[in-house]
């Protein structure tokens, strides 16, 4: 364990002490788009920037976030739809690719299994020095000699292309315009669009692994520990680079968590190292008695900084779990109406009714696989679309107020 105390800044201008435990490999994860970081005035004197605003908090003496992610939650990712895509008969925009077509990456012909429409956003277009170009947000990841990164870090790196490698020349604001992006199978997310390696990942992927100047966790350098449970972490490809940072079980059982804690216990307060636990959709394999149920109050007392539980079924998630999270964020398409309408019942006297909930997660949830977030850090509540805009505070919503449809209201 690195002792090297580096400063985190919380929202309210405190410092506390954060560590990191080891160098994180830059080829790691896929960040979604956020608004920028603005950094605190001594920024230069901090290693960590804050964690974005639009994100959980987990600064300040005895800070912590409970956050809990409800169905599918998976990141936006944002090429323009006429990018072009190589696959095995012929060459196709990517708006064109389907599920099943088998596309070109640096590791050869890969299988699509995933295809997001992001709708529109705003794209900037490069220019590297072998006349590659690519239309694409500041948030996607490009491949680069030092692995993964986001557009918005590329300074002067060297991009690998169809054609060899090469460095961004040009980058200019282009505009905004409809978005794609696909899911590919190969290990490293990656495929070729526009002849220029790029990549993609899950939501968890890029909030742990997300560059700490974007504003996400960076958990390898943040926390001193970091420990995933979850089910399918052994056979989910997109889960790769979580199993070889951090400490990864793939089921649940109490002596994990009891050895948490009990590791935490045996520091004095002012020595708990800083660190963050993941159990990921095995809330259905978990006795109501579970010791997690009873950590969701206890959290911030072992200095679990970030305590994150994602699960498909909203009332798996036992009450102390739900009474407790910080930070909600539900999915989309939501494929339980039913569920829906219990977290609407839940959560509707926070914005002002179950109809106005639903409204609210209607204008979260425009495109496929955006989600809505639920701070309840402050107050009032927070709800934001995505870790992009806030569109509601308490019952106010803020901009265009949607309709409901008949078939939009859960009975």
């Amino acid at each position: 364990m690195n002792k090297n105390e580096n400063k985190i800044s919380d929202r309210s201008g405190k410092d506390s002490a954060g560590k990191g435990n080891s160098k994180r490999d830059k080829s790691m994860g896929s960040v979604p788009r956020i608004l920028p970081v603005v950094p605190p005035e001594d920024s230069g004197k901090n290693e960590f920037p804050d964690v974005h605003p639009h994100l959980p908090q987990i600064s300040g003496p005895g800070g912590g976030a409970l956050l809990l992610m409800i169905s599918p939650v998976r990141t936006g990712k944002c090429l323009y739809e006429y990018s072009m895509v190589e696959t095995d008969n012929g060459h196709k925009y990517l708006k064109n690719i389907k599920i099943g077509d088998k596309v070109n990456s640096d590791k050869g012909y890969v299988n699509v299994n995933e295809v997001f429409y992001q709708g529109k956003k705003e794209c900037h277009r490069i220019i590297l020095e072998n006349k590659c170009e690519l239309i694409l947000t500041e948030d996607h990841k490009l491949h680069t000699l030092d692995g993964m990164k986001a557009l918005s870090t590329c300074i002067n790196d060297m991009i690998i292309t169809k054609n060899g490698m090469s460095k961004i020349i040009s980058k200019e604001y282009y505009g905004n315009v409809e978005c794609y992006d696909i899911q590919v199978e190969n290990e490293e997310h990656r495929f070729f669009c526009n002849n220029i390696s790029v990549s993609n990942s899950t939501i968890i992927s890029n909030m742990l692994l997300g560059d700490s100047e974007m504003g996400f966790f960076d958990a390898q350098e943040r926390f001193d520990s970091t420990t995933i449970i979850s089910n399918t972490i052994a056979n989910d490809i997109t889960s790769r680079f979580l199993k070889q940072a951090f400490d990864t079980h793939d089921s649940y059982d109490d002596s994990i968590i009891d050895g948490i804690v009990n590791k935490q216990k045996s520091y004095s307060k002012e020595e708990q190292p800083n660190i963050a636990v993941i159990l990921d959709d095995c809330l259905g394999s978990i006795r109501r008695e579970a010791r997690i149920n009873h950590l969701a109050s206890r959290y911030r007392h072992f200095n679990i900084r970030l305590l994150v539980i994602s699960s498909q079924n909203f009332r798996a998630c036992s009450p102390i779990i739900r009474q407790n999270a910080t930070n909600v964020i539900v999915g989309s398409p939501f494929p339980n109406q039913k569920e829906l309408g219990k977290m609407a019942s839940e959560y509707g006297d926070m914005f002002g009714g179950e109809q106005n909930w639903l409204k609210i997660y209607k204008k979260a949830t425009p495109e496929k696989y955006s989600f809505l977030h639920m701070d309840f850090q402050n107050n009032p509540p927070r709800a934001y679309r995505c870790f992009e805009e806030l569109i509601a505070e308490g019952p106010n919503i803020i901009g265009e107020v949607p309709t409901l449809d008949l078939d939009e209201i859960p009975k």
